[in-house]
């Protein structure tokens, strides 16, 4: 059974317990009025009401601490960051910009997102929320089920987590089972150059989240079956034609998704974020799956925006200005040449 079905069937029955509760109150509230003598019936009844009621608040929980939420006004603040840096917020209507900024809040209200080693900002919160909302931004009742927290290192990390050392050269990671079952870890220097750079097809934010859609079935596999049930067999046709051309270097994918499936998913996805113009033009067939699978067109709603983001913050920064990633170093020996803007 596909996530979205679960979902579906796990409402049907939240659904059917509280109108199953509700009727069965009022069945005995009439059957009290009908025969007011019946100690037993009379006795039962504030028991009765108060499972009801306490069933109902159980099964709606989530829902109304959301209303709550919601019922807030977004913070400028958070605003301002999606503005500069998050293109694809950016290519928006403005209604959808208001569901996007409701995905956020819910995403940063019910996932933890905790700096290792350092502190960490409003911006880089927004942006790991940003990261998870873009995959799923066609899917209006999607829950990362998969995910309890996200952990946020220093730098990129080694294969046993070490921050010191060489062969330190994983910029983030997700795990499904085991001690870090449904952990995350991100690079924050490279979570913040992934929105930097707005046509490089790199994104690791957007490249860990797709490998969560892809791992909604139960497994990181490449076979994104939670979204697109009925891609699954076309979508491994194409994925051995175009791993082919991968890997004889006629593809505008980065040659990282030749590591596996997951992989190659994870890489296209990044390219149908982050250049879909290009994508589209390169490998038709690819797009049009991916528009299936994400239910999404970001070439129609992407085009321009990037162009007009090349330069994403306010103000030219000189070289030896601290970098705007928030890693403390100066500009020229952080993020410079990663950037659209040149340095002052």
């Amino acid at each position: 059974m596909t996530v979205s079905r679960a979902r579906a069937w796990r409402n049907r029955l939240a659904s059917a317990v509280t109108a199953l509760g509700l009727t069965g109150l009022l069945v005995v509230f009439s059957y009290v009025r009908a025969y007011p003598s019946t100690g037993f019936w009379a006795g039962w009844l504030p028991a009765s009401g108060l499972i009801g009621v306490a069933a109902f608040r159980f099964l709606t929980r989530k829902y109304r601490r959301r209303a709550r939420l919601l019922a807030e006004a977004f913070p400028e603040s958070w605003r301002r960051i999606l503005r500069e840096r998050v293109a694809f917020y950016n290519g928006l209507t403005a209604g959808e910009r208001r569901r996007f900024e409701d995905a956020v809040r819910i995403f940063l209200a019910e996932k933890r997102v905790t700096g290792i080693r350092q502190e960490i900002d409003d911006t880089i919160r927004v942006l790991v929320a940003a990261s998870a909302v873009i995959p799923i931004f066609g899917f209006r009742e999607w829950e990362y089920d998969n995910l309890a927290e996200v952990l946020v290192y220093p730098s990129a990390f080694g294969e046993h987590k070490q921050l010191t050392g060489p062969d330190r050269d994983i910029l983030g990671q997700v795990h499904q089972g085991g001690a870090l079952n449904r952990i995350m870890i991100l690079s924050k220097p490279d979570l913040v150059r992934g929105f930097s750079n707005l046509d490089d097809k790199h994104n690791v934010g957007i490249h860990e989240f797709a490998h969560l859609v892809d791992g909604a079935d139960g497994s990181i596999d490449g076979v994104p079956a939670a979204t697109c049930p009925e891609c699954v067999k076309p979508w491994l046709e194409l994925v051995r034609v175009e791993m082919a051309r991968l890997a004889s270097g006629d593809s505008v994918l980065r040659r990282y998704g030749l590591t596996n499936e997951a992989e190659f998913f994870a890489v296209a996805s990044e390219a149908f974020f982050e250049s879909p113009e290009r994508l589209g033009e390169e490998h038709p067939e690819l797009y049009t799956m991916l528009e299936r699978i994400f239910r999404q067109d970001t070439r129609s709603q992407l085009t321009g925006t990037v162009r007009d983001m090349v330069r994403p913050y306010p103000r030219r920064l000189g070289r030896n200005a601290r970098c705007p990633c928030g890693s403390g170093s100066k500009y020229k020996s952080c993020c410079l040449g990663t950037r659209g803007q040149p340095a002052e």
